[in-house]
């Protein structure tokens, strides 16, 4: 440190004038003693309060809370000019006692290692005495909120309280002369539509000797208008008896109007969102509708309203799965009407489709729940099942091909006209590395032979080798 750094320091260290010096950031790096004690704080406390912009509790000459934009440190880092003589106020946290002091402040660039960072010297001094030398009734006189002082007895209307003080802003804000205004009570503010539950609490309050706070709409002395916010406490003697009330209000239209517009603007946008929310959920109940009715539409049959040939194989590879699984012989077949082409050229297309309509309602009732079955062609019809032997899938097949067979005499809609089916299986135990192929190509060339015997016939074949497809991976575990 050079000598002419170390009588700076001295000097700093020892001067009556507080000096704090902030960096770019706005936290303190330096504080003279002066500046400590005359903010009542340590170094720390100091540093720590200015990493928190909400910390500063300053206020001014209208004893208003100084938001940390409008003190001297603030205006210096964002327009970089300086700060003169501005007069703030700070109380002291144990005893209430205010210390006013005149600030000062300016940006200054220092050189380190070939870079300039530059930092902030706020520096001030304790005017109080002076300031109290000052009239407290021309602060409030010359304040920019509007206050009122009335007597404290006789608080009952119709006259009572009386007004005792009245500012220049109040005065000129009411439209009243301060000579119209003394002897009178603040209820020639009000009007019609003044909130009387207000102004009941403001009596209550009054009665009690206690201070209070209240929205009121006020009227001028030409009627107009305004949202006043007041805040009322007592004022005492000497002696400890409350002899005045000091009301300090403050206009609060322009806010009041905001906060309605905004409050129906809320409103509108509830609505809105509302009316979305009711569109939407109508919407997606309409897409889950068209997509529960695409869905029938990709896996059920339009005319017979049975699964259809996409359905029948999902449900077969499914099927196969759970058999091979589970140790099981399934049975796979394919039904074919016999003579269809004939039936539509003779009768017509729309009988030959209650055909199959009634063949279906067949399938349907004489298969089981768990069964699978399909129309997977014109007038071709599959089906799987699980069955314990042989045996039980030849009476199966038979019931079936029997019970089609005898529809003519207990359908109306047949009209007496005999329909018969040909059908072809196969039954395997045969379920581990079986293709689904093979076993309805196996189906299939049974079908091919019941036809060629003559039809309204069953063709089952039993546990052929065909069936194993060595190229397949096992999938049963």
């Amino acid at each position: 440190m050079s000598i002419d750094n170390v009588n700076l320091f001295n000097l700093l260290e020892n001067t009556h004038i507080g000096v704090v010096i902030h960096n770019e950031s706005g936290a303190v790096e330096y504080a003279n003693p002066a500046a400590l004690a005359i903010l009542n704080l340590n170094i720390e406390q100091l540093k720590e309060k200015s990493l928190d912009v909400d910390a500063w509790e300053f206020i001014d000459m209208q004893n208003r809370t100084v938001p940390y934009s409008e003190l001297p440190i603030s205006k210096v880092l964002n327009a970089g000019s300086a700060i003169n003589e501005q007069i703030l106020g700070t109380t002291h946290h144990e005893t209430g006692q205010i210390t006013w002091l005149s600030v000062n402040a300016y940006s200054e660039k220092y050189e380190v290692n070939g870079k300039t960072p530059s930092f902030v010297v706020v520096y001030f001094v304790d005017i109080t005495k002076k300031v109290n030398n000052f009239s407290y009734k021309d602060i409030v006189q010359n304040a920019q909120d509007m206050i009122l002082v009335t007597e404290a007895k006789n608080i009952d209307a119709p006259l009572s309280p009386k007004i005792f003080y009245a500012n220049e802003a109040l005065c000129r804000h009411t439209e009243y002369t301060l000579e119209e205004l003394i002897g009178k009570t603040p209820r020639i503010f009000q009007g019609t539509l003044t909130d009387k539950e207000a102004t009941q609490r403001i009596r209550q309050a009054l009665l009690e000797h206690r201070p209070c706070t209240e929205t009121l709409l006020n009227y001028t002395k030409t009627g107009k208008p305004f949202w006043v916010q007041m805040n009322i406490f007592p004022l005492t003697n000497d002696y400890g008896e409350v002899t005045h009330f000091a009301a300090v209000q403050r206009d609060v239209s322009e806010t009041k109007f905001q906060t309605e517009q905004l409050d129906k603007r809320n409103a509108e946008l509830k609505r809105i969102k509302d009316n979305l929310e009711q569109l939407v959920n109508n919407r997606t109940r309409e897409l889950r509708s068209a997509n529960l009715k695409l869905e029938k539409l990709a896996y059920v049959d339009a005319l017979t309203h049975i699964p259809n040939r996409r359905a029948f194989l999902d449900s077969l590879k499914k099927f196969l799965h759970l058999a091979c699984r589970n140790k099981q012989a399934i049975l796979v077949g394919i039904a074919d009407v016999d003579h269809f082409k004939s039936i539509n050229d003779q009768f017509g297309h729309a009988f030959g489709d209650d055909v199959l309509v009634t063949v279906a309602q067949t399938l349907q009732k004489l298969f089981r729940q768990e069964d699978c079955i399909g129309r997977i062609g014109g007038e071709e019809f599959a089906f799987c099942m699980s069955l314990p032997t042989p045996r039980a899938a030849n009476q199966l097949l038979e019931r079936f091909r029997e019970t089609i067979c005898h529809l003519h005499t207990t359908q109306p809609i047949l009209k007496g006209r005999n329909v018969t089916v040909s059908i072809g299986a196969v039954y395997t135990q045969k379920t581990e590395n079986t293709e689904i192929k093979a076993l309805l190509k196996a189906a299939d060339d049974a079908l091919y032979k019941a036809k060629n015997s003559g039809r309204n016939a069953v063709e089952c074949t039993l546990d052929v080798d065909v069936l194993v497809t060595p190229k397949l991976v096992k999938e049963c575990n």
